[in-house]
């Protein structure tokens, strides 16, 4: 028998039935002690029920996320869950990863003036170890075509200086 459209679910289907299922009386007792929840900036409002409802069966929940790289907001994805999660479980402990190992400071000062204007941020101060580095150059390319070529144009040039591609 041929499955029909309106007995077919999805994954946010899936994650609501869970849900439900968790909060009922009914539910069997988790075995699972601990719970670890990475990119949680982009869990939507199922997704938190999930996760408060393991909080709530005394399930030790570990939020790992960061409200400035969200990008599933198309998807029902909001920062401002992880947010709700601190204030609705009392959390004392916050810990900001703030320090990078990869950029150096002229870049993470750039990022810094760009992320602050977000009033919705949890707020972070990204810094480094490893210097300045070297200035930030813009280009505003009026379109994608534009800012390929632009790219390659600069990998051309700065590999016959020597640099290898590596380093790019």
């Amino acid at each position: 028998e041929l499955l029909r459209a309106e007995e077919a679910i999805d994954f946010s289907d899936l994650m609501l039935k869970a849900v439900q299922d968790m909060n009922t009386k009914s539910a069997p007792p988790l075995s699972v002690r601990w719970l670890l929840v990475d990119e949680a900036q982009d869990m939507d409002e199922v997704q938190l029920e999930w996760v408060k409802a393991h909080a709530r069966q005394g399930i030790e929940v570990t939020l790992v996320g960061d409200d400035d790289q969200s990008i599933y907001a198309f998807r029902g994805a909001y920062t401002g869950n992880m947010r709700d999660f601190e204030h609705d479980f009392g959390i004392t402990r916050i810990i900001k990863l703030e320090q990078n190992y990869r950029s150096h400071g002229n870049i993470l000062d750039a990022a810094n003036a760009l992320i602050e204007n977000n009033s919705e941020r949890l707020g972070k101060n990204l810094w480094t170890a490893e210097g300045k580095g070297e200035l930030l150059r813009v280009y505003n390319a009026p379109n994608d075509f534009d800012e390929a070529a632009f790219i390659v144009e600069e990998v051309k040039t700065l590999h016959a200086e020597g640099v290898a591609l590596s380093e790019m």
